[in-house]
């Protein structure tokens, strides 16, 4: 059946086919395309993997300010719970000032 088509194939001028390289042409599509690990699917781990590196730079942003607000809570818990959470003694009332932005 191979020998069959490499005559067919070498009467019509392709004389540099031969079974050889049928095979490793075969080969190398198959890698490319139907393997487990082909071209399309690391392509696709490729762009999962950068995504992932900039959730993870976002989320040790993210650490960075909740260790600098932890410093400020333990420094200071009742201006910082006045201030967040508007918290006030029983004698005391709460005004809030909310400036209007121009645009």
């Amino acid at each position: 059946m191979m020998d069959n088509i490499l005559n067919i194939l070498r009467v019509k001028g392709f004389n540099w086919l031969n079974k050889y390289t049928v095979v490793i042409v075969l080969f190398v599509v198959w890698l490319s395309f139907f393997d487990k690990f082909s071209l399309v699917t690391q392509h696709r781990l490729g762009n999962t993997l950068s995504e992932l590196e900039d959730k993870k730079a976002d989320y040790e942003d993210k650490l960075e300010i909740a260790i600098q607000e932890k410093k400020v809570l333990k420094a200071n818990m009742e201006k910082y719970a006045r201030e967040k959470y508007l918290m006030h003694k029983d004698n005391e009332q709460v005004i809030i000032i909310k400036s209007a932005d121009k645009k």
